[in-house]
């Protein structure tokens, strides 16, 4: 605790936000008992594999020994999990990312555009998965992760490497995986209800309930936030001279409503359905170079999946699913407002099975239609589209602790050549120097429909990027620590880029090679039960660091000058710091975050940075009541992710949840 006493007195004289940290430690540390928690706090248990992957769910109508130990895509791979943090409220997925900084999160301004990238892929090809639910868009590839809610039952997990193979066109550097938490049968009925206020106009709460028997469990929950994001920012008059201001046009409203439900119709066969509703509006601030002006985006959003599992026995699982995406897009700049929208409908099924100990296989089919009415289009009242067909097999061969996969898959998409894809994973234990994972891939990632009907820019020829990735990762385990070290390499060809042309327009084209190599150094540190002094303190340090080179090495259209530059917005070097404390009722994070220089698209330095968070929660009323406490930018770090967008300095949010 002199630590943090030594940290929060040093601001506490010109901030109310320390303030208000120090009277939560305060409050908090005089209601504490030495007692032991009734159940280890999740923050330092780290979550088993059967519970974050989706045939774990399925574990739930089958016996003990299962097919729930298949997981072909986790074979020979780099993961991340998302522990989870003393707060009650919702997170965005973008803030939950970047705070820990495991990946590139490139965020325009609180609130609005947040795009991932993994590797230095770029955003439109890092696949962002809700419930197993592809979230990216068919109009440009990418998700907004400023848009995706995070609860605090939800697993967040980041699966490093290229998937082509098991995840189909986009994965390129990795993918994010987001899973709703379990749902368990004859839990009776539970409930929560949340809310929060905090700088520059923060509001936000959230509720739900739910219900389940012995043979059917449903619950709803609503996510609520809204913000002035009314910071103070240095802007550059036209003497030369920086002055402060307020930063404008910067409101967020946003909604979600998610509903989820699982019917056991015998113990063989599972139905399980999700929807979610989604509305948000967005004013976009103006960069520091421009006057201000009325800018805005209005996202709607319905998806909803329905799922059934049948387990004919042990060593079987046939799962099919059907899922419905609507997205809707209205941007309003200089008084014309342009709209987009685009539909997708999905149908898959596959089989898995495990032969004796050993062996285990799947099989399967995707179907996938594509619909997009933008008026950016060559017609804005006709819906361009586009179907993609999918079989793939996938088998393992397990021996003790050693593991190898192969998975294969051919897509078919409509006016396209998709490529054969595969990949090749193994692990194996190494005694007591650790364990060895290694993967080998091929991967693609198809044209967006904005590349190919864009009004008099699109170009229908373009072809597929493709390459291939590879992952060579150890890990050396003992109780209380673990360290990792992987290196990586992706080589992609035909990288599709929008430049200009001799006169002046962007266009795409298959204009480069891009090479991604790098290294990623992680470890984990824990101290709990006897190995303290009084028994009662669990605490736990944890790192990444990453160092990355992602460059052009052909250019095939010109721009000879780009050859070896990093690319854009991709920083180097990167890392991430957390510590976490936890007694009795009381836990806390400490979490900083680290980015290095970066390139904007002109090829102009953009300053490196880095950014702390504290979180704290603590539990009352047999801990059904909690009050939890967030200070983001703990050093009041000036800061920009996007050139000529600054972010916001210090800031504080209190929050109040209760559940039953």
């Amino acid at each position: 605790m002199h630590t943090i006493d030594l940290i929060t007195r040093k601001f506490a004289r010109s901030d109310s936000g320390v303030r208000l940290l120090l009277a939560f430690f305060f409050s908090c540390t005089v209601s504490l008992q030495p007692v032991q928690a009734q159940s280890p706090d999740s923050t330092f248990s780290e979550r088993s594999e059967e519970r974050s992957s989706p045939i774990a769910k399925s574990s739930t109508i089958l016996p003990e020994l299962t097919i729930r130990d298949i997981r072909f895509e986790r074979t020979g791979y780099s993961f991340w999990k998302a522990d989870s943090l003393p707060q009650s409220g919702i997170f965005s997925l973008s803030d939950r990312l970047f705070w820990e900084n495991t990946l590139d999160v490139r965020a325009n301004a609180p609130g609005t555009l947040a795009t991932i990238s993994i590797r230095g892929t770029g955003p439109n090809r890092t696949p962002i998965f809700w419930n197993g639910l592809n979230l990216q868009s068919p109009m440009n590839g990418v998700m907004d992760a400023a848009l995706l809610p995070i609860w605090p039952d939800d697993q967040v997990e980041i699966h490093f490497g290229g998937q082509s193979a098991a995840q189909s066109s986009g994965a390129l550097g990795g993918s994010v995986v987001v899973e709703q938490g379990q749902q368990n049968f004859e839990n009776g009925s539970s409930g929560f209800a949340t809310g929060a206020a905090g700088s520059f106009g923060r509001l936000d709460g959230g509720a739900g309930v739910g219900i389940s028997g012995k043979k059917i469990t449903s619950n709803v929950r609503v996510a609520w936030q809204q913000a002035d994001n009314d910071f103070s920012i240095q802007k550059q008059g036209l003497d030369g001279r920086f002055y402060s201001s307020k930063q404008v046009n910067n409101f967020i409203n946003k909604t979600d409503l998610q509903q989820f439900n699982a019917l056991k119709i015998n113990d063989k066969n599972t139905l399980k359905t999700a929807f979610w509703l989604q509305s948000a509006f967005r004013e976009l601030p103006p960069a520091t170079t421009e006057s201000p002006r009325q800018t805005w985006q209005h996202d709607r959003a319905y998806r909803a999946i329905a799922s059934w599992e049948h387990a004919p026995d042990n060593r079987t699982l046939w799962t099919t699913r059907a899922a419905w995406i609507d997205d809707y897009l209205a941007f309003h700049l200089a008084g014309d407002t342009d709209t987009s929208r685009s539909r997708q409908a999905l149908f898959r099924t596959e089989r898995s099975a495990s032969i004796g100990k050993q062996w285990s296989w799947r099989a399967g089919g995707t179907a996938l239609r594509q619909w997009a009415k933008v008026d950016g289009y060559s017609d804005s009242t006709h819906w361009f589209g586009q179907t993609r067909l999918a079989g793939y097999a996938m088998g393992e061969w397990r021996q003790g602790g050693t593991r190898f996969s192969a998975l294969l898959r051919q897509e078919w998409a409509e006016s396209q050549a998709a490529p054969f894809t595969w990949s090749l994973g193994g692990q194996t234990g190494l005694g007591r120097v650790g364990e060895m994972k290694f993967h080998l891939s091929r991967n693609f990632n198809l044209p967006t429909l904005n590349d190919r009907f864009w009004k008099s820019l699109g170009n229908p020829d373009l072809h597929p990027e493709k390459g291939y990735s590879t992952d060579l990762r150890w890990a050396f385990r003992r109780p209380g620590y673990t360290v990792e070290m992987t290196g990586f390499q992706l080589l992609m060809d035909d990288w599709i880029l929008w430049q200009p042309d001799s006169s002046g327009l962007f266009r795409p084209d298959n204009l480069r090679k891009v090479w991604s190599r790098g290294a990623e150094v992680s470890g984990k540190w824990q101290m709990t039960g006897n190995k303290l002094r009084n028994g009662a303190w669990k605490t736990e340090l944890s790192g990444r660091f990453q160092w990355s080179k992602t460059t052009n090495v052909a250019v095939y259209g010109g721009s000879e000058s780009v050859l070896g530059r990093q690319l854009p917005f991709t920083p180097r070097l990167s890392g991430g710091l957390s510590l976490r404390l936890s007694r009795g009722i009381f836990s806390a994070a400490f979490l900083q975050q680290f980015t290095g220089i970066r390139l904007d698209n002109g090829g102009k330095k953009i300053n490196a940075f880095s950014v702390g968070n504290v979180l704290a929660s603590c539990a009352l009323l047999k801990r059904r009541l909690s009050l939890d406490f967030r200070l983001e930018n703990l050093w009041n770090t000036q800061y920009e992710i996007i050139r000529y967008r600054p972010m916001p300095g210090r800031a504080w949010r209190l929050g109040v949840g209760y559940k039953w």
